[in-house]
Formats: C-alpha cells, sequence, structure tokens
C-alpha cells in the first residue's frame, strides 16, 4: 500500500469515527436516554477510542513517548469536555442542528487561533480556503 493510500485510509476511519460519537449523543437525547445514560456513554465511547489507538500502536510497532500520552490525555479530556457539554445542551432542549455547529465552529476557531496566535503559524491561501470552506459547511449545516 502506498504512503498516500494510507493515508487516505486513516482519514477515512478517522472521518467516519469522528462523526459517530455526536451521532449517538444526538440518537440518544432524541430516546430520552441521555440523561440516564452520559456518563457511560462517553466513557464507553472513550475506551473504544483508546483501545483501538493503543491497537494501532501496538500493530504499528512504534515507540510510545511520554510527551504523546501527555498530549493525547489532554486532547483526550478537552474532547471528552466538549462532548459532555453538547449532551447536556441537548439534554436541555436546543436542537442538534444548533448544538453542533457551535462545537464544531468553536473547535476550528480555537485550533485556528491557537495556531496563529500561541504557534505563530503562518497560514497560506490553502489554509485559508478550507477555513472558509469549514465555515461555510457550518454555516449550510445550520440551515438544514
Amino acid at each position: 500500500m502506498t504512503r498516500q493510500a494510507k493515508w487516505l485510509q486513516l482519514m477515512m476511519i478517522a472521518f467516519l469515527a469522528n462523526g459517530l460519537g455526536p451521532f449517538g449523543l444526538e440518537m440518544m437525547a432524541k430516546k430520552g436516554l441521555s440523561e440516564r445514560y452520559h456518563y457511560q456513554y462517553l466513557l464507553w465511547w472513550y475506551a473504544g477510542g483508546l483501545a483501538f489507538a493503543l491497537a494501532a500502536f501496538l500493530i504499528a510497532r512504534t515507540r510510545l513517548y511520554s510527551r504523546e500520552i501527555v498530549m493525547a490525555f489532554g486532547i483526550g479530556l478537552g474532547s471528552f469536555g466538549g462532548q459532555l457539554f453538547s449532551l447536556l445542551a441537548l439534554e436541555k432542549g436546543l436542537p442538534g442542528y444548533i448544538v453542533f455547529p457551535i462545537t464544531t465552529g468553536g473547535n476550528l476557531f480555537l485550533v485556528a487561533a491557537a495556531g496563529v496566535l500561541l504557534f505563530r503559524e503562518k497560514i497560506g491561501k490553502y489554509g485559508v480556503a478550507g477555513i472558509m470552506v469549514g465555515v461555510l459547511s457550518l454555516v449550510l449545516l445550520s440551515l438544514g
């Protein structure tokens, strides 16, 4: 398998996995199950992600560095908080077409702002185009 094909395969897995968690949150809220099972859902969702990541490391036989573990824990903790607050908003009756664009748009804004302000990254024309496509997709999803 070529390097590009492997990258595409991994990106498709990430794309699919990234959408499954919020989809489950929406379904739980619509079925009235989220208030009773939200912690269990998030626990098993993130435990599954951890198992998947560990399996990938074992298969690839790469070395884990402590800074990677700390960074992954921090990112996972932030993601857990975002998912929990999204679920709580859904439980309070906010519709998904409002909750998810705010959640996604907030992430888009924070990552772009952190890159520019903290890491002094230069955003080229493709980066600007990517951000604009992301914003446009959020607007279109919110209209639905």
